[in-house]
């Protein structure tokens, strides 16, 4: 562990010697509220789910206020999804199971997000600065749990695709703790545009709320 921070630290420092001041790091942990949507007519989503979003941001100013914005998180999400049709096959890691109509299946997907987006920001008023984002959030699938029934945390990562992609508007404001280190808080909603469970059963998007807290330095 203390070698893996060892080396993050360097990647940090060598990257501000390239950059020099217009990159800005931050770290966060957002709680998520998620709410599945279906284009499917026999299948249909139930229940907002928690979840949760963290990593480490990175802000590149082009100009005192603008820059491109990214990161790395880890992005835990689900969701509930009825199934009506006679003749829905569940894809666990170990088998295929038939799921009886009106059977509910609980999803828990966690993604490795990369967001690409642009970020403007206010003069300081006080100790406060104000700030929005706009962009895109790829992702990659890294684990897909299901429970149904009396089965509870099966592994099933064939039952969701392996790349997601989404889009997000965010704003929010940084409060100065002195020096380059701020407080930051907001809210971020993202939606995505491409199915999240596999192609057998295509038209199931999400909606996602966050609320985003962190330290940038």
């Amino acid at each position: 562990m203390c070698r893996k921070i060892y080396i993050i630290g360097i990647l940090i420092f060598s990257t501000n010697l390239v950059f020099g001041q217009g990159l800005k790091f931050g770290i966060f942990f957002d709680p998520v509220v998620t709410w599945w949507k279906s284009d499917v007519k026999d299948v249909t989503a139930e229940k907002v789910r928690m979840g949760f979003d963290f990593g480490i941001s990175a802000d590149y100013y082009f100009s005192k206020n603008y820059a491109f914005a990214t990161g790395i998180s880890l992005f835990n999400m689900g969701g509930t999804l009825r199934y009506m049709h006679p003749d829905f096959i569940l894809q666990t890691k170990d088998e295929n199971v038939p799921i009886d109509p009106g059977t509910a299946v609980r999803y828990r997907i966690k993604y490795i997000k990369v967001p690409l987006a642009l970020k403007f920001k206010t003069h300081r008023i006080g100790r406060v600065v104000y700030s929005a984002n706009l962009g895109f959030d790829p992702m990659m699938r890294i684990s897909a749990r299901v429970d149904f029934n009396d089965v509870k945390d099966v592994s099933a990562p064939k039952e969701a695709n392996l790349f997601n992609l989404g889009w997000h508007f965010g704003a929010g404001a940084q409060y100065s703790l002195g020096g380059e280190v701020a407080f930051f808080g907001g809210l971020t909603f993202m939606n995505t545009f491409t199915d999240i469970t596999r192609p057998a059963h295509d038209g199931i998007t999400s909606n996602n709320l966050s609320f985003c807290i962190g330290v940038m330095f």
